[in-house]
């Protein structure tokens, strides 16, 4: 793990998987999640000669807290990172919640960026998107601009179940079959799902907390706008993030390609990382 040392004072945690001498992809964690995230594509990085670059977000793991932040926000962390490593172009992953910060990547910093992925992920909160997702996900997206003591509450029970009581953690988490049992996988095989979720409350719950105020903030930008070429992969059994939000970011974005996994659920990810890691370095 590093930290860097961003212009306005801020330290910016990050980690590598992969191969480091290969094709740069910028990793964005879901929620709770943290830069060990990164380590489900260390296998296929490896393998294919990618060099995967996994970030925490501010208040997260390593990173510094930024007060009132905005989505709008984060590129210009990402291009302070990449400059540091000396990377001028680069391509994107964000799973589930690492979505909408790959989408203002793509939108605000296009000039910098290959193909960005987004795979499982978040779309804006509107009350189409969030049909077809359990209705404990459905009450917490519709209320957490609402209620600040939602978003607290909400980051709190992640913490404690992911702490102490991880398996519990999974079943309320992931509420379809699949999850499950990619969830046991996962830690079985020390993929980073179970450590990066830890990882996240490291400096307590108001990071993870300030994260659902972002994601439910208006994001500043239209997705109708975004130039860079967006590749889409979502599980048409996902109970945590919706088909419709694949639905939205394809009709809304350009130049998107939407693949979709008629089986998977959450985390069908797992069992098509290379393929996506392929794509975005082909």
């Amino acid at each position: 793990s590093h930290t860097l040392k961003l212009k306005d004072g801020r330290k910016f945690g990050y980690i590598e998987y992969g191969d480091p001498k290969g094709k740069p992809v910028f990793f964005f964690h879901g929620w709770p999640g943290s830069r060990f995230a990164g380590k489900e594509a260390d296998e296929a990085g490896k393998k294919l000669g990618v060099r995967i670059i996994s970030t925490d977000r501010p208040g997260i793991g390593l990173s510094d807290f930024k007060k009132d932040r905005k989505l709008l926000d984060f590129p210009s962390d990402i291009v302070e990172l990449s400059d540091h490593l000396k990377i001028k172009k680069f391509s994107l992953m964000g799973v589930s919640g690492g979505g909408p910060y790959v989408a203002v990547c793509a939108y605000k910093i296009p000039e910098r960026i290959n193909k960005a992925g987004i795979v499982v992920g978040l779309a804006p909160i509107t009350k189409g998107n969030l049909e077809g997702m359990s209705s404990q996900g459905n009450l917490g997206w519709s209320n957490y601009h609402k209620f600040p003591w939602l978003r607290t509450l909400s980051a709190l029970n992640s913490e404690i179940l992911f702490k102490y009581i991880p398996f519990l953690g999974n079943l309320l988490a992931f509420p379809t079959k699949q999850d499950h049992l990619a969830y046991v996988e996962a830690v079985k095989n020390k993929s980073g799902e179970e450590s990066s979720v830890k990882e996240a409350f490291k400096q307590g719950v108001k990071g993870a907390e300030d994260e659902l105020r972002v994601y439910t903030d208006d994001w500043g930008f239209n997705v109708k706008d975004i130039k860079a070429k967006v590749y889409l992969w979502y599980g048409a059994k996902d109970k945590c993030v919706s088909l419709n939000m694949a639905r939205y970011y394809k009709s809304n974005i350009p130049n998107s390609k939407l693949f979709i996994d008629k089986d998977g659920g959450h985390l069908a990810r797992y069992n098509f990382e290379e393929k996506i890691l392929k794509v975005l370095t082909g």
